[in-house]
């Protein structure tokens, strides 16, 4: 996959914005869960039905790097998930 997939860094992965330090917003937790939910997983049901390729827009370069790792992970086991190509937008809504 991508090189920020495998360089992403897990303590930049906050658990809310009281544990970010001061002036970084970090990544709510939360909120990757609800993009993967919404934009990933119906993403992988395609794409394994259809066998095509597809584009999933994610507002953040680091949810971007977090689905990308995922996403690696999974096609591992589930090759239609190589298929599945992860586009940032920062205007893209991000839940």
């Amino acid at each position: 996959m991508s090189a920020a997939a495998g360089t992403l860094d897990p303590m930049s992965l906050t658990m809310g914005s009281d544990e970010a330090s001061e002036g970084e917003a970090g990544l709510d937790l939360v909120t990757i869960c609800i993009l993967a939910v919404n934009r990933l997983a119906p993403a992988t049901l395609r794409s394994a039905v259809s066998g095509k390729a597809l584009k999933v827009v994610v507002p953040d370069p680091q949810v971007g790097a977090v689905f990308r790792e995922a996403l690696d992970r999974m096609g591992a086991t589930r090759t239609t998930d190589r298929l599945i190509e992860i586009v940032v937008d920062g205007k893209a809504r991000a839940g």
